[in-house]
């Protein structure tokens, strides 16, 4: 059977169920076993809708037909709703920009990309410094270009951003008096080593966002963030600091962002977040290593995945009132609820997939984190490659390339006709720095990330007919730990 003449469905099964996923319209719907069977047949080619003599399941095809399911519709054109919008988003509604006030860091962490070693389809730790005078251009740039954004935000990025904290005093003093009346945020992310109780305070006065970098316990941090002078770990330091501003400003808030290496156990870490006092008032949120640049990829071990999903399944059982979630982790209880906020913002019901659409992922690039460098050029965000020709979408004085913008906003043209048959059209995750092959855009490198994302695509849809069989209430998942 021609692809084209197939249902765009996709067929999943949980411990409780059966489910026909349907393309077109973005919807579940339960199937009984016999009816599952039949159309997993029909997604796999092996039969037609109507080739079954089975009444029962003729009768099933025939409703989910009259309801609107099974349609063979593809989209006919990849191309992205907004792309003639363009100009707008970039003129009108950038909602963040991130300065990146130094390339220079003083820490080495063994995953960081810009670190020396095998990272070479990145920048490395440098000296360069954003001058006053271009910070104070990226915040008139800024001003200009989110006139309808009621809460922008200015965010400040490295490198190790605090060792410029005088630039960084001095574009929020600019800013404040430039967009006066404006919800204005700032936002930084630090490794808390030169963080002090009167940075904290500044931090405080300014409405800032402040994320700091803390990978676990000291044998798991120091593992990775070391210092760059002599190598020596710096949770000690990070972890004195903090002391010293909870004692003296303990109404400073922060966040702790982890990143974790899957390749070795992980109970400590989660240990460390929800037991010690210190660090279990923050919020939590873990990412793991970003390989992408690296010659080396990670594999998580056997001991991470076991750990990893033994805390899961106890934030699982705690939504469900069996666990106390007093005990359960707080890095895998955000880690939870940020793929249940994944999925409820995505599963939007339609009529049907437009003629001309394009796949999930791309956004307008520099639209939602327009980040600019030391130099005051222009990217999509602080993920992608510096040294790469095709993110560069521009500088502050010459203002945005807007082809080139189109062209990363419809980076799925590359991979065209693979995109119209998928079945996770809708919730792909692919953007243009997943394309990036040492500054070309690659449909190869595209490609071959597609099953990595198709599955990560059915465990997230696991995790919202999960929610959907208990109907555990979204209130409830946004419950601190």
């Amino acid at each position: 059977m021609r692809t084209e003449d197939k249902p765009f469905i996709h067929m999943m099964k949980t411990p409780l169920s059966n489910y026909l996923y349907d393309v077109n319209t973005n919807m579940f719907v339960g199937l009984d076993e016999n009816t599952y069977i039949h159309l997993k047949k029909v997604e796999q080619g092996e039969c037609g809708l109507e080739d079954s003599d089975d009444e029962c399941i003729r009768r099933n095809m025939d409703i989910l037909l009259e309801q609107g399911f099974l349609s063979v519709k593809h989209p006919k054109e990849i191309r992205h709703g907004h792309s003639d919008l363009i100009d707008w988003y970039l003129n009108e509604n950038i909602r963040q920009i991130a300065l990146q006030v130094t390339q220079q860091c003083n820490f080495r962490c063994a995953y960081c990309v810009y670190c020396a070693g095998d990272f070479e389809l990145q920048r490395n730790h440098s000296s360069k410094r954003m001058p006053i005078e271009t910070a104070l251009a990226a915040v008139d740039f800024f001003i200009a270009r989110c006139g309808n954004q009621e809460h922008p935000a200015i965010a400040f990025y490295g490198g190790e951003p605090l060792l410029e904290f005088p630039i960084i005093q001095k574009v929020v003093e600019y800013a404040e008096d430039k967009m006066y009346g404006k919800k204005l945020t700032f936002a930084i992310t630090t490794n808390a080593s030169l963080l002090t109780v009167d940075i904290a305070r500044f931090f405080m006065e300014h409405n800032f966002v402040t994320t700091i970098s803390l990978d676990g316990t000291p044998e798991t941090h120091d593992k990775s963030r070391r210092f760059a002078n002599d190598g020596r770990g710096s949770f000690a330091v990070i972890q004195d600091n903090l002391k010293k501003i909870m004692e003296h400003c303990p109404e400073f808030k922060f966040s702790f962002n982890i990143v974790t290496d899957p390749r070795f156990p992980c109970d400590s870490i989660h240990q460390l977040f929800s037991k010690n006092s210190l660090f279990r008032k923050a919020r939590v949120t873990s990412t793991l290593i970003n390989d992408q640049f690296s010659v080396e990829k990670t594999v998580p071990g056997d001991v991470f995945l076991y750990q990893h999903d033994q805390y899961m399944f106890q934030s699982y059982l705690s939504l469900l009132g069996i666990y106390d979630r007093n005990n359960v982790s707080r890095v895998a209880f955000a880690e939870l609820i940020s793929s249940f906020e994944q999925i409820k913002d995505s599963m939007k019901p339609s009529k049907s997939l437009p003629d001309v659409a394009a796949p999930g992922g791309p956004c307008i690039a520099g639209e939602m984190r327009l980040f600019v460098n030391t130099d005051g050029n222009l990217f999509p965000c602080e993920r992608v490659s510096e040294t790469s020709e095709v993110m560069n979408i521009g500088n502050l004085w010459d203002g945005f390339d807007y082809s080139k913008v189109d062209r990363l906003l419809n980076i799925a043209q590359s991979t065209a006709e693979k995109c119209k048959n998928c079945w996770a059209f809708q919730h792909c995750i692919l953007c243009c720095t997943h394309s990036d092959n040492c500054g070309e855009l690659s449909a190869a490198l595209r490609l071959s990330q597609c099953n990595r994302v198709r599955a990560q695509v059915e465990e997230t849809f696991r995790n919202y007919l999960w929610m959907r069989e208990f109907d555990i209430p979204y209130d409830m998942m946004k419950q601190e730990v």
